[in-house]
């Protein structure tokens, strides 16, 4: 089973949120002009899928919360809770250790960059699911949880020392799932640098 790529980032919801707001969300990230995914099919004919963002919110009885679902045929979306915001993606964490030599690496952290900035976040720290021992753990026992962000980050900063911040210097032939003794951080300073002087 490969292990899938995740990450979180500090977007939070206040829970006084309404249609109008998650409206106003859904058409920023259909302003991105993301590419859809496609897919092999048994005819092993590619089919691209085509859609476009939408909403779902999930209310959680037991505690009276909720979280909200931003939704598309996109291979980034976020689930957005109270105390921090979870990204899911269509990749491997492999991915993480092959992307910085892809010509679309850009790609990807801009519309990772531009999806955080619409939901409130300013940076990302990447996790993984199954196999991944101590990351998984900060995923499936933290951050789905609705831990905070904050809290998360503190723990990783304990247990793993200042977070890795370039991508270049993750080396694919030292990756150990069960023994990763690092976390990634992208605070996309570089890309906030290039809003701030187009803004000016």
């Amino acid at each position: 089973m490969a292990t899938g790529l995740y990450l979180i980032t500090n977007s939070k919801l206040t829970g006084k949120e309404t249609q109008k707001d998650w409206e106003r969300i859904v058409g920023k990230l259909d302003q991105l002009k993301m590419d859809t995914t496609s897919y092999v099919n048994a005819q092993n004919e590619i089919v691209k899928e085509y859609g476009s963002w939408s909403y779902d919110i999930e209310h959680e009885e037991e505690d009276l919360t909720f979280n909200v679902d931003l939704v598309g045929p996109f291979h980034i979306q976020p689930r957005l809770y109270s105390n921090i915001g979870v990204i899911y993606t269509i990749y491997k964490y492999t991915l993480l250790y092959e992307i910085y030599g892809c010509d679309w690496f850009g790609s990807f952290r801009k519309n990772l960059y531009n999806i955080v900035k619409i939901i409130g976040g300013t940076e990302v720290i990447y996790l993984a699911d199954n196999a991944c021992d101590k990351l998984s753990t900060y995923l499936e026992c933290m951050a789905w949880e609705n831990v905070p962000y904050e809290d998360i980050k503190e723990k990783m900063l304990q247990e793993f020392g200042q977070p890795l911040t370039d991508y270049s210097k993750l080396n694919y032939n030292t990756l150990t799932y069960a023994k990763i003794d690092e976390f990634f951080l992208d605070d996309f300073n570089d890309l906030k640098m290039k809003d701030t002087k187009m803004n000016c």
